[in-house]
């Protein structure tokens, strides 16, 4: 008995031992080798059986296997396969870039997910990891600056809010250079708000070539984001971050000058017109000085009054702070990612700026193969920010003091005797709130059958909704100057409604000869036909009263006078797409494509525009198998892509009025054209991208390196042509100018050092690029303010008049400037032809200009490094070079007005006598007309980011989380430039101004503490 109940308790610990073994879980953390950060997404597997996961967004993982299962597969896009022994049940696995891979697959400009090895076309990827730490404002436009080669994006103010300017490889209209956005797919309006934290990766399209997918809308290039989705059969993952800014403006040189010229008693105090020291008066004025004149004036005399530095007194150290929250995870069949984060971004002048964010990513598979997505982001943005007119902070007197209040509390609204207001008073008269709500949603169905055909539905929704205030107090009691508008006030309520809708309904077939067709050939095949279609409609109405009480309530009903005006437009476009690739194993393919558009904004007849395209590439590593370059491919495309005509350009429209009681129409100022023609962009591409591996080696183990040439013609460019004043119109839309354009891209990415516990990454990121007028059809300059287009110069140049620098120079007719006999009148001061006896500079004549510079710089480069110390210590910084440029420094040619600039206090030497002459400078002035003098250089090395980041879970052993760590980072505090101006970056953006300075608003230099927590 005894030995029956022995052998039965040894046969269930048998047993036992067997379940056990049957349901051993194994859990572990899967890590880039390259910088010990986790990997989320790395799908995990046991050869021989069904179980698999995947890991989750903090690299972790967890699999019950049998006792067989002895080894785990682990595989993820862009790193080599790991096959790892299984011994314990906690593993620790770190996975290597894969040098065979070219940043993995994508899918902008392709239309469908594609090997980057098997695309003919250059399309830029950049992974959200790899965005700037010091980028706190939630913009995924300044996370994209010096990352992207041929991408020109430029943040030209630091207003809290404002958007970039984009221009992907040149100029090709002279409308918007914003490239169209999507968003997982589908086409929304723009970057500004969306949120980086939601994004995973960004692609960029810069080439016709791969535009043409997108018709009509994609001649200025394609930016796409992907944002973030969840992982399946993963835990939730609960992620917070908290970032803070400290902000100031980038502050360059003195801008004005330290001594002066006016009329001083004995004492060397500043006397007024009447002889008395200049002083402020009971209104809180100060009395104007009385200034010295004639051509031995100069600018030599000591302040003794108490002066003041305006822009300490009107831009303030302001306050940036961020957080986010994000939770995602995944069930069998679902995955799903939910973010919030509310940004408080202070105005370095005044007031503040707020943005509250959501945004929710849904993915289920409904049935075998059968998928649904649903993204979905919401924006609501409050911001109460005011003009802030920069001109009189710095065109003042500097004994002025801006922040002096009168009896009442009040800041003085005008402190001198000229009608120039007081910025920093604006927020005691002046009442603007903005409050817009964003909604962007969009969903993916999508259907893959067992073989060959796979059908996708996408359909987007970008719904935008503003609702302004500005209000204007009652200022008949105040006792000072008017600030604005009219001494009884104003009331204003504006409404604007805009709406983006896109829908594209896509079917694939699909071939692989060896797995379909037991044939030898390694041939596969992609058919894409795609029926898109696009609307939007704008809706504005504003409502205006003049004249309130001088008591609340403050409302439009209580004005005396009330006007209301308002706007409405449509747009509709559908088009139809066909794509056709056919690719020999890795080795090489082909690709060519057709896609036409119909369009309401299109010419007579509604004609539709058809685009087409055609793409190859050669992998010549597949032949030669050589370690040392694991990765070569050779490509070119040509394609085609448009940019359309503006809303009702070629219809005819009227605008209304009132007239007494009653109301009246008048045509506007431009006549439609119903024969406008879209603006192509035709343009052949022609690169290499390569991989060169130094295996096994600690230095230099890795080089990636993609280079483009380019070159596009835009045909077609619509300009307004001058009419007669007896048509009715000022001028006619038409297609009349050609544009041409040619450039090239490099950028090359390498692992510089790789050790155990020291990680070094290096990149570079350079690119270089014209556009020249080629021919307007009309044959006449096209001249705006500071700019002309001419035929056969570069695109955007500025023009105006320039000094003499030849006694001899002659006019445009062929006559003297100077008369033979008045030559010794006149020498050469700094390269100027200047008078002696007056010391005056000579210019040419209003007839007589010329070419001052170009706006657009020779090359941009940046320099990108990464450090990653003992796999706990992040060290990343990138520098941003940008040569060869032009700035018009308007702000410093007004200075000249008042003489007040800082170049007043140097000193020439004129006939003989040395001294700062203020006849000399004030001779270049120019009335603010355009003149070479002001036209500076505007290049500049600029430190963008400085990241230091550290793994505090590591060092400390911290249990409780999955992620701690902290960074401090710093964003634009060094820039190395010889501008005169605040900031070589802070100019004009639009296509046809670009490059001038005009007491714009400076960038931000920061400096930003942030923390990251995992759970």
């Amino acid at each position: 008995m005894k030995r029956k109940l022995l052998l039965i308790s040894f046969l269930v610990l048998y047993l036992a031992q067997g379940i056990y073994a049957q349901d051993r879980t194994i859990t572990g953390t899967v890590v880039g080798k390259d910088d010990g950060l986790p990997l989320p997404g790395v799908t995990v597997s046991a050869k021989g059986i069904k179980a698999m996961t995947t890991t989750g967004a903090s690299g972790t993982f967890k699999l019950s296997l049998p006792a067989s299962a002895t080894e785990l597969t682990f595989s993820f896009l862009g790193y080599s396969t790991q096959i790892v022994s299984v011994s314990g049940t906690d593993l620790k696995v770190s996975m290597a870039v894969d040098s065979k891979q070219l940043s993995d697959v994508v899918v902008t400009g392709v239309g469908t997910a594609t090997d980057k090895r098997k695309i003919g076309v250059d399309v830029a990827t950049l992974s959200s990891k790899n965005f700037a730490k010091s980028v706190v404002t939630g913009s995924v436009e300044q996370a994209l600056q010096g990352q992207i080669a041929g991408a020109v994006i430029r943040t030209g103010s630091g207003q809290p809010g404002d958007g970039a300017s984009i221009i992907l490889r040149g100029i090709n209209t002279l409308g918007s250079t914003y490239p169209m956005i999507l968003v997982d797919g589908v086409e929304v309006s723009d970057l500004n708000g969306l949120d980086p934290s939601l994004v995973e990766r960004v692609e960029v399209v810069k080439g016709a070539a791969a535009g043409m997918l997108y018709g009509a809308q994609g001649g200025n290039g394609v930016i796409q984001v992907f944002t973030k989705k969840g992982t399946r059969g993963t835990a939730p993952t609960i992620n917070f971050s908290s970032k803070f800014s400290s902000d100031q403006i980038i502050q360059g040189d003195d801008l004005l000058a330290k001594y002066h010229h006016y009329v001083t008693d004995g004492q060397g105090y500043i006397l007024d017109n009447n002889g008395v020291r200049i002083a402020r008066g009971s209104d809180g004025k100060y009395t104007e000085p009385a200034l010295l004149s004639g051509a031995t004036t100069v600018n030599n005399k000591p302040y003794l009054e108490p002066v003041y530095d305006h822009l300490k007194q009107a831009f303030r150290t302001a306050s940036t702070y961020n957080n986010n929250l994000s939770i995602s995870g995944g069930g069998d069949k679902s995955d799903y990612s939910i973010n919030v984060s509310r940004l408080d971004q202070q105005n370095v002048m005044n007031n503040k700026l707020t943005r509250h964010t959501a945004g929710i990513n849904l993915g289920v598979e409904l049935f075998k193969n059968f998928t649904l997505r649903s993204t979905s982001q919401a924006i609501i943005e409050d911001e109460n920010l005011i003009s802030g007119n920069r001109f009189p902070l710095l065109n003042s007197y500097q004994f002025i003091d801006f922040t002096f209040r009168d009896a009442l509390g009040n800041l003085i609204v005008q402190p001198k005797e000229e009608n120039q207001s007081n910025s920093l008073a604006e927020n005691d008269w002046h009442v603007r709130k903005d409050k817009s709500t964003r909604f962007v949603q969009s969903l993916n169905l999508n259907y893959k059958f067992p073989k060959f055909v796979e059908l996708d539905y996408k359909v987007g929704l970008d719904y935008y909704a503003l609702n302004n205030l500005d209000y204007y107090k009652n200022q008949t009691s105040t006792g000072q100057d008017l600030y604005f508008g009219t001494r009884e006030g104003s009331y204003e309520q504006s409404n604007t409604r805009n709406t983006k809708f896109n829908s594209i309904a896509s079917v694939f077939f699909r071939t692989d000869f060896v797995k379909d067709f037991n044939s030898k050939l390694p041939v596969t095949t992609s058919t894409q036909v795609s029926y898109d279609v696009r609307k939007e409609g704008y809706n504005y109405f504003n409502g205006r009263g003049v004249g309130l009480p001088s008591y609340p309530p403050y409302n439009i009903n209580v004005a005396t006078t009330k006007t209301a005006t308002g706007n409405s437009n449509a747009f509709l476009s559908y088009g139809l797409l066909f794509n056709q690739s056919i690719d020999w194993g890795t080795l090489a393919g082909v690709s060519v494509g057709v896609r036409s558009d119909y369009s309401s904004e299109f010419g007579a007849g509604g004609k539709a525009f058809t685009f087409p395209r055609g793409t190859a590439y050669f992998n010549p590593s597949d032949l030669l198998k050589l370690s040392w370059l694991p990765q070569w491919k050779v490509r070119a495309a040509y394609g085609e892509a448009g940019i359309q005509p503006g809303r009702y350009a070629r219809q005819v429209t009227l605008d209304a009025g009132t007239l007494g009681d009653g109301s009246y129409l008048t045509l506007p100022g431009t006549a439609s054209n119903p024969f406008l023609r879209v603006q192509t962009s035709k343009e052949f591409e022609a690169g290499t991208d390569f991989v060169l591996a130094n295996n096994n080696k600690a230095w230099v183990s890795r080089i990636a390196v993609t280079a483009t040439y380019w070159k596009r013609e835009s045909g077609d460019v619509i300009q307004a042509a001058d009419l007669s004043p007896s048509t009715g119109y000022v001028a006619i839309n038409d297609n009349l100018m050609t544009l041409k354009s040619s450039g090239y891209e490099f950028s090359a990415d390498a692992t510089m050092l790789q050790k155990k516990n020291l990680t070094w990454n290096f990149g570079i990121r350079f690119a270089h690029s014209q556009t020249i007028v080629d021919k307007i059809a009309n044959g006449q300059d096209v001249v705006s303010g500071n700019f002309a287009l001419k035929a056969g110069e570069r695109f955007g140049i500025f023009y105006g008049q320039v000094p003499l620098s030849s006694v001899d120079q002659l006019k445009p007719d062929g006559s003297r400037y100077i008369a033979a006999a008045n030559v010794g009148d006149y020498e050469l001061v700094n390269g100027f032809v200047t008078n002696k006896t007056t010391k005056q500079v000579l210019v040419t004549g209003s007839d007589d200009k010329k070419n001052m510079g170009d706006p657009t710089p020779k090359f941009t480069m940046s320099f990108i490094n990464s450090f990653n110390i003992y796999q706990n210590l992040s060290l990343s910084f990138q520098f941003d070079w940008n040569y060869g440029n032009k700035v018009y420094n308007l702000t410093r040619q007004w200075l000249y007005r008042d003489q007040l600039a800082a170049d007043f206090d140097k000193e020439v030497t004129v006939n003989g006598q040395t001294g700062a002459f203020t006849a000399y400078y004030g001779s270049l002035y120019n009335s603010t007309n355009p003149i070479s003098w002001f036209a500076e250089s505007g290049s500049f090395l600029r430190l963008r980011d400085l990241s230091l980041s550290y793994n505090l879970r590591n060092a400390l052993n911290i249990k409780w989380a999955k992620t701690v760590s902290v960074t401090a980072s710093a964003r634009n505090i060094l820039t190395i430039t010889k501008y005169s101006g605040l900031d070589p970056e802070s100019s004009s953006t639009g296509t046809l101004d670009r490059g001038v300075d005009n007491f714009g608003f400076p960038n931000l230099k920061s400096y930003q503490f942030g923390v990251n927590i995992g759970f």
